[in-house]
C-alpha cells in the first residue's frame, strides 16, 4: 500500500510556488506542464495552487490521499468541469449527479466482463487485416498506426461498422481533430475567440455526428438492429420509458469513440516505444509470444501472458493517457489539512504521483519486473490509470484485452526500433510530440 498522508497543512491555504507578475506560473506550465508539477511539488508539498493566464486558480494535488478523498471518499464535493460538458455535452464522461447514475446503469452491460471477452475475435482479427500490410524495412509512425488501428477496432466491435484500413480518411481526421480542441488557449481564452483548433474541433464535432446520426438512424429499425452499442442506444432512443433522446445518444456515442480508441491507442505507443528501448524486456516479451506458435491469441491466452502484461501496465504507469483528473469543488472542503474554497478547479496530477520516489523505486524508468511481484491494487490510489472510485473508467477491461491482444500480435511478428526521441505534448490525454517513428523488421 501507499504511504499515509503527509503533514496536514494545519487548515491552511494550499501554498504558491513564486511565479511572475501578471503572467503567474502561465509560462511554466505552457512550457514543461510535467515538469512545473514535479517541481511545484517539491517547493511547496502535495496541495499547492498554480496561476495561468485565461485559467485562473487551479489547486493540484500530487499524493494519493488526496486523490482516495476526491474520488472516493468525498467526491459529492467535487463536480466535473465546464470544458468536458462542452465537448462531450450530456456524454458519460461529462455528467455529474444523477445524470451520471442513469447513463452509467444504462451502458454498464456493454463492458461486463462476458461482453468484453465476446468482442476478442474481433480484436484479433482486425489487428490481423492492419498487420497484413506492414511489410520488414517499413518506416511506421506508431502513434498514427495504433490511432488507425484502435479506431478500426472501436467501429467493428462497439458501432457493428467495418472500417477498413484506408477507408474514410475525412472520419479518421476528424476523430483526431477532437483532441485539438485541448490546447492552453482554447481552454484559457473565453468561446466567443475564434481559434484555429476551435475550427478545426467544429468541423470534426460536425463530421463525427453526422457519421454517428446515420448509423443511430439505420439502428431505429428493429430489424436492422446488432449486438452493438449503437443498437442498444437507438433501442434506448425508441423506448418511451428511458429518458435518452437522439442528441444524448450521440452525446454518449462521440463519447466512447474519443475516448475509447485513443486512450487504447496511447498505452500501445507509449509501451511499444519503450520495449523498443529495452531489448531485454522485449526479448521477454517476444519469448512469451512465441509459445502461442504464430497462431492468434485465444481469450484464455490473453489471460496467461504475465510478461506482455507486465509491460503494460509499467507503460500506463510512465504514461497514463489522462495524465490529470480534473473537478471543480462544490463546497470548501479540507485536503491534507489544507482547506480548498467552493468552485475552485483542482486537478489530480495522475502523471506526477505515478513517477513519485515515495511510492516507486526508480521512478521514471521503465522496469516492468517491478510488477512480477506487485498488482495494481497493491499500490491503491498510487497507480490509477484508469481513475479510481465509482467512476472508474467504464471501458477499462475493454482497452486492457484490446493492448493485451494487439502487443502480443504485433510482438510475435515485428520488432520496432525507435527513430527519434519520445517528447510529450500533453492536451486532454498525455501525447506525443510527433509521430513516433519506428523501423519495422519482421521476425524469423
Amino acid at each position: 500500500m501507499v504511504e499515509n498522508a503527509p503533514p496536514p497543512g494545519a487548515g491552511l491555504a494550499p501554498p504558491r510556488p513564486s511565479g511572475l507578475p501578471v503572467l503567474g506560473h502561465t509560462v511554466g506550465m505552457a512550457r514543461d506542464r510535467f515538469g512545473f508539477v514535479r517541481k511545484a511539488r517539491r517547493a511547496c508539498g502535495d496541495v499547492f495552487v498554480a496561476e495561468a493566464l485565461g485559467l485562473g486558480e487551479i489547486c493540484y494535488l500530487t499524493h494519493p490521499a488526496a486523490f482516495e478523498r476526491v474520488l472516493e471518499a468525498e467526491r459529492a464535493a467535487f463536480a466535473k468541469g465546464d470544458v468536458l460538458s462542452f465537448v462531450f455535452g450530456d456524454g458519460l464522461l461529462a455528467v455529474d449527479g444523477e445524470a451520471w447514475a442513469t447513463r452509467r446503469g444504462l451502458l454498464e452491460e456493454f463492458f461486463y466482463p462476458e461482453r468484453v471477452r465476446s468482442y476478442a475475435g474481433t480484436m484479433c482479427r482486425v489487428t490481423e487485416r492492419r498487420l497484413g500490410r506492414w511489410a520488414d524495412g517499413d518506416r511506421r509512425s506508431l502513434h498514427g498506426e495504433m490511432t488507425a488501428l484502435t479506431l478500426e477496432i472501436m467501429f467493428e466491435t462497439l458501432l457493428g461498422r467495418s472500417l477498413a484500413p484506408g477507408e474514410a480518411p475525412d472520419l479518421r481526421a476528424a476523430a483526431a481533430d477532437l483532441n485539438g480542441y485541448f490546447t492552453p488557449a482554447s481552454i484559457a481564452l473565453p468561446q466567443w475567440v475564434p481559434l484555429p483548433s476551435r475550427r478545426r474541433f467544429a468541423r470534426a464535432d460536425e463530421r463525427l455526428r453526422r457519421e454517428l446520426g446515420t448509423l443511430l438512424d439505420e439502428r431505429a429499425d428493429p430489424d436492422r438492429r446488432g449486438e452493438d452499442l449503437a443498437s442498444a442506444l437507438a433501442g434506448l432512443v425508441a423506448d418511451p420509458d428511458v429518458p435518452m433522446d437522439r442528441g444524448d445518444a450521440l452525446d454518449q456515442l462521440v463519447t466512447f469513440l474519443f475516448a475509447g480508441h485513443e486512450t487504447t491507442a496511447l498505452a500501445l505507443t507509449f509501451t511499444l516505444y519503450e520495449l523498443g528501448r529495452h531489448p531485454s524486456v522485449r526479448e521477454r516479451v517476444h519469448a512469451e509470444v512465441d509459445e502461442l506458435g504464430g497462431a492468434r491469441p485465444t481469450l484464455a491466452d490473453a489471460g496467461d501472458l504475465p510478461a506482455v502484461e507486465r509491460v503494460l501496465r509499467e507503460g500506463l504507469r510512465l504514461y497514463p493517457p489522462a495524465h490529470t483528473i480534473p473537478r471543480r469543488t462544490t463546497r470548501d472542503v479540507d485536503l491534507l489539512g489544507h482547506q480548498v474554497p467552493a468552485d475552485t478547479q483542482t486537478h489530480l496530477a495522475l502523471h506526477s504521483v505515478h513517477r513519485d520516489g515515495r511510492f516507486y523505486d526508480d521512478p521514471d524508468a521503465f522496469r516492468p519486473e517491478r510488477w512480477r511481484d506487485a498488482s495494481p491494487e497493491s499500490k491503491g490510489y498510487a497507480y490509477v490509470p484508469f481513475g479510481a472510485g465509482p467512476r472508474t473508467c467504464i471501458g477499462r477491461r475493454f482497452a486492457l484485452l484490446e493492448a493485451k491482444l494487439v502487443l502480443a500480435m504485433l510482438c510475435s511478428r515485428f520488432e520496432l526500433t525507435p527513430e527519434e526521441p519520445l517528447e510529450l505534448a500533453p492536451r486532454m490525454s498525455t501525447q506525443p510530440a510527433g509521430d513516433v517513428p519506428v523501423a519495422v523488421r519482421r521476425r524469423q
